[in-house]
């Protein structure tokens, strides 16, 4: 009866130390960076961009969605750029962010205007290929997903056109304050 009883209790302990020690090997998932929604990130040098992807029912005019964070103590032009398709030519177009230090803004959020691309030329569930870079600093490639809009989640998402400015109302004192007329040195301004 005892040896059944220390066979019995040997066979536990080496099957216990067989399941707990996998746990020695194994890394841990919570330890692992990962993104938790649709979009995804990039660190480039102190310029933070989380959760990215855009909105895009066409395939064509998208809408920036994600997060610009500027951990530096130092203003930061970023510069946002994709190769955009017009008339069967392609050119790279520049989407100009000018952000304060320590500066975050979450784009897709009510109260931030949208940050439009135009010609993309990616179909919902294709990547879209941004370059993110600032001030020289050596820049990279991120792949975003583009998305439809049609889950209700984002539904409020869709991309909305700018309005064409009125001649007649357009001034250079109205152009200066935004009123009417387009700024071409707005935060968030594309410019080729």
């Amino acid at each position: 009866m005892r040896r059944r009883i220390a066979a019995a209790a040997v066979l536990a302990i080496g099957l216990m130390l067989a399941l707990v020690g996998c746990t020695f090997f194994a890394p841990q998932a919570t330890l692992i960076p990962y993104d938790a929604s649709d979009g995804v990130s990039l660190n480039v040098g102190d310029i933070q961009l989380r959760n990215a992807f855009v909105i895009s029912p066409d395939g064509e005019t998208a809408n920036f969605v994600g997060v610009l964070i500027n951990t530096s103590k130092s203003a930061q032009d970023v510069k946002l750029q994709y190769v955009s398709h017009v008339n069967n030519m392609t050119a790279r177009t520049t989407v100009d962010v000018k952000m304060a230090a320590g500066d975050v803004i979450s784009y897709g959020n009510p109260g931030v205007p949208q940050l439009i691309m135009n010609a993309i030329n990616v179909q919902p569930g294709g990547l879209l290929t941004i370059f993110v870079q600032y001030n020289g600093v050596s820049g990279k490639n991120v792949r975003i997903p583009v998305l439809n809009g049609q889950d209700p989640t984002y539904g409020h998402l869709q991309p909305t056109p700018t309005p064409t400015p009125n001649p007649a109302i357009c001034s250079t004192a109205a152009a200066g304050k935004g009123i009417g007329c387009p700024n071409p040195t707005a935060s968030g301004a594309p410019s080729n």
